[in-house]
């Protein structure tokens, strides 16, 4: 694209101000070439990639290793195999910040942890019809929920995540802070992965708060939207609390067992 790109340049200079009009043709190829590589990136980026393991910077593992004891307890194959799925996710994804505020690569790869944390045992991991990542640096309001100010949203119709980097930083790295990361993750891997409905008890709230002491009510304000299905919260339990022991998520994420702190 690069080459495309100085291609076009200078045979628009040469053309313009030099009065050579024989290079039209080669423009003509230069922004063809220019087009096809932007609208297909995705794909020739795969291509290249294609059967080499991908690896995290320096930084950034050294970032999960601190902050994550799922995946510093990984085996090493495992790990390889996350970090190589973290970044085809990654890459695959469009990011999108809102307010001219730019958030950080470390924010792309923590959503891309818990999206791969759920899908170690799946041979699909890329959350395909979740394409959109969009990035607010505040609570919010959406299209979809125009009334009601909240930090995390999936729509589903749109393929698009919705979520306020504040809240998304605190739930990683603080401890005792709702990780709204995982959520919302867990509600989309229930968008894209679950095709058969839980029959949850019917005092799974009741359960739920049992493991964690933090009522419906209050993880309901915290996001600022009602939790309908226990299944997002369920999931942040089973991964955030060593007494969980959840069957309707460990039946559907069984690598939950093994990497519980």
């Amino acid at each position: 694209m690069v080459f495309a790109a100085a291609g076009v340049v200078l045979c628009a200079y040469f053309i313009f101000f030099k009065d050579r009009p024989d290079l039209i043709y080669l423009l003509s190829v230069c922004l063809l070439i220019l087009v096809i590589a932007y609208v297909f990136q995705y794909q020739i980026d795969q291509l290249m990639i294609r059967g080499v393991p991908q690896t995290l910077d320096n930084d950034m593992r050294q970032m999960l290793l601190a902050t994550s004891a799922h995946f510093r307890e990984m085996p090493i194959p495992n790990k390889q195999m996350a970090e190589d799925r973290m970044v085809r996710w990654v890459m695959k994804k469009d990011f999108i910040n809102k307010n001219e505020q730019k958030a950080p690569p470390d924010v792309h790869y923590m959503l891309a942890w818990y999206a791969i944390l759920l899908t170690m045992h799946r041979k699909e991991f890329l959350y395909d019809g979740i394409d959109r990542i969009v990035f607010y640096h505040h609570p919010f309001l959406s299209p979809g929920h125009p009334d009601d100010v909240h930090i995390s949203e999936v729509e589903q119709e749109d393929g698009t995540v919705i979520i306020s980097v504040p809240h998304l930083l605190k739930g990683h790295m603080e401890k005792g802070m709702y990780n709204i990361g995982l959520h919302t993750m867990a509600e989309s891997y229930a968008a894209c992965y679950l095709r058969e409905k839980i029959t949850w008890p019917e005092d799974i709230w009741d359960q739920l708060e049992a493991i964690s002491s933090i009522p419906k009510s209050k993880i309901d304000a915290y996001i600022g939207l009602p939790v309908d299905d226990p299944w997002p919260v369920a999931v942040h339990h089973q991964v955030m609390y060593r007494k969980a022991n959840i069957p309707e998520v460990t039946q559907h994420l069984p690598q939950l067992m093994k990497t519980r702190t």
